[in-house]
C-alpha cells in the first residue's frame, strides 16, 4: 500500500507537469509574455522530480506553482479579492518547505530531522525561507510593473498584504515540516527520556 501512494502522488504531479507544458502551446498563439513564463514555469516544475523530493511535496509544489503561474498568465488573481491572498499565502509555503529540504540536503542548513535542532527551529527557518521568497516575488511584481510596464494590481498595501501573507504561510508550512519531521524521527523529551 506504500508503493502506491508515492506513485499516485508522483503520477499526478507529472500530469500537472504536462499540462503546464500544454499551456504554454495554448498561449503561444495569445500571448508571447505568457508562453515564456509557463515556460519557465514548467523548467521550473522539473526540479522537484530530478531532485527527488518527497512525493507529497512534489505534488504540492506542482500544484501551488502552476496554480500561481496561471493565476498570473490568465487574470485569475482579479475574480475576488482573497483570490491574491491565498496564492500569495500557499506558494511561498511551499516553496519554503522545498527549500528548506534541498539546502538540508545540501548542508546549507540542518536537516528538519536533526535531533540537535530545538522544535521551534524548523518553523523558524522555514519561515525565514518563505519570507525571502515573498520579498523576492514583490521585488519581481516592482520591476515588471514599474521597469517593464506590465499592469500587475500592485501598490504598498497590496505588497505588505502579500508579504504577509507568505510569512503566514510559510509559518503553517514550518510548522507542518517540523510536525511531518517529529513523527519520522521522534525526539528524546527535554529529560532525556525517549
Amino acid at each position: 500500500m506504500s508503493l502506491v501512494r508515492p506513485r499516485v502522488l508522483r503520477l499526478t504531479a507529472d500530469t500537472i507537469r504536462i499540462l503546464a507544458l500544454g499551456s504554454v502551446a495554448y498561449v503561444l498563439f495569445t500571448s508571447h509574455d505568457g508562453a515564456v513564463i509557463l515556460t519557465l514555469l514548467f523548467l521550473a516544475l522539473l526540479v522537484p522530480r530530478a531532485a527527488r523530493l518527497p512525493a507529497l511535496l512534489d505534488l504540492l509544489l506542482c500544484a501551488a506553482l502552476t496554480w500561481a503561474t496561471w493565476s498570473s498568465v490568465f487574470h485569475w488573481y482579479r475574480v475576488v479579492d482573497w483570490y491574491d491572498t491565498a496564492v500569495h499565502s500557499v506558494t511561498p509555503g511551499v516553496v519554503a518547505a522545498a527549500l528548506h529540504l534541498l539546502l538540508a540536503r545540501a548542508r546549507l542548513l540542518p536537516s528538519p530531522r536533526d535531533r540537535a535542532l530545538r522544535r521551534s527551529a524548523v518553523p523558524l527557518i522555514t519561515t525565514a525561507l518563505g519570507a525571502t521568497v515573498a520579498s523576492l516575488w514583490e521585488m519581481y511584481e516592482w520591476l515588471a510593473t514599474d521597469v517593464f510596464g506590465a499592469h500587475l494590481r500592485v501598490g504598498y498595501e497590496d505588497t505588505v498584504a502579500d508579504m504577509a501573507a507568505g510569512v503566514a504561510g510559510s509559518l503553517a508550512a514550518g510548522l507542518l515540516l517540523a510536525w511531518r519531521s517529529a513523527r519520522a524521527s521522534p525526539r528524546p523529551s527535554e529529560d532525556g527520556d525517549p
